[in-house]
């Protein structure tokens, strides 16, 4: 996955995800939105197949880029457990 930080201040962060689509993006904005130090989460793409989704996150200040690799690190957590217990299911 290749990130792209277009434009990056105390409060927001706008960063282009190269080649990725509505799967990652729809995960990502979800579990930001859950933050409440996350004012706006959100994405939008031109045309769906050829361009680069923009992704924009306004924070109450916090670091945008802390708050985002946090959620990512939330949703990894998420998928390990998932694994996990799906391991143990099909046992």
């Amino acid at each position: 996955m290749i990130l792209k930080i277009i434009e990056k201040t105390e409060k927001q962060a706008i960063i282009e995800f190269v080649g990725e689509g509505h799967t990652i993006l729809n995960l990502l904005r979800t579990e930001l939105l859950a933050d409440p130090r996350v004012k706006m989460a959100t994405y939008d793409t031109k045309f769906p197949i050829m361009d680069n989704p923009v992704f924009r996150l306004t924070t109450d200040g916090a670091d945008p880029i802390v708050v985002l690799r946090e959620a990512a690190s939330r949703i990894v957590g998420q998928c390990t457990e998932f694994c996990s217990q799906y391991a143990e299911a099909v046992k």
